[in-house]
This record gives C-alpha cells, sequence and structure tokens, in this order.
C-alpha cells in the first residue's frame, strides 16, 4: 500500500504577524515548511501531471493563506495553511511549520508545528 509525501521547505517570506505593537505594521521573515501525504505509493497511471497531486498547490495554499490578511497569531496562520492543504481528497495529513527568523538574538528559533489528519 504505503504513502507518498510532498513536500516544500524552506521557503521564507516576509508576512506582517504578532501581538506586539512593535510587529504590527512591521513583517517579519518567516520560514515555512509544508507537507502532505497520501495514500499509496504506486506509479501513476501515466507519467503526466495530471496524474498526481501536482506541489505547485503547496505554494497556492501557503500564498492565498497570506493574502487573506493581518493574522495575529502563527497558529491562525497555519490553521488556514492547513485548510488550504486538505483541500484534495486524496490528502490524508497535512503538516506546517512556521518559523519566526528574526525573533532571538542568541541562537534558537520560534515557532509551531501543526497536523491535521483526514
Amino acid at each position: 500500500m504505503g504513502e507518498t509525501t510532498i513536500f516544500l521547505r524552506d521557503l521564507i517570506r516576509d508576512v506582517d504577524i504578532g501581538i506586539h505593537d512593535h510587529e504590527i505594521g512591521n513583517p517579519q521573515s518567516l520560514r515555512f515548511d509544508l507537507e502532505v501525504s497520501i495514500s499509496g505509493s504506486e506509479p501513476p497511471m501515466q507519467d503526466d501531471i495530471n496524474h498526481v497531486l501536482d506541489y505547485e498547490y503547496l505554494l497556492e495554499s501557503l500564498e492565498n493563506a497570506i493574502g487573506e490578511g493581518r493574522f495575529s497569531l502563527l497558529e491562525s496562520l497555519g490553521s488556514r495553511i492547513l485548510e488550504n492543504l486538505m483541500t484534495p481528497p486524496q490528502v490524508t495529513t497535512a503538516r506546517v511549520q512556521i518559523i519566526k527568523l528574526d525573533i532571538l538574538e542568541e541562537s534558537g528559533t520560534l515557532g509551531c508545528q501543526m497536523t491535521r489528519v483526514r
């Protein structure tokens, strides 16, 4: 049976997000990792994009969510991205990780990871 996972990793976008006064109106660099799984790992019926889940939709899912307006919380943005990622009926699991790149002066990262399962 198996499983196929497609992903988009290390995509950086400047996004107006946050709850603090100094964050509002000042876009922050966020790194996005998106991943979706579908059942099966068999080869497509034909070697043609129309017979697989086109992974360009991963980028579209992200861009559409960002374009909807300002979010205060990473969790709100992540949830909206997950809704978009779960749109194709063959998707069984979707995962998004969002990391704020400009927050900590020392080493380390802050962010959230969310998973949705059908």
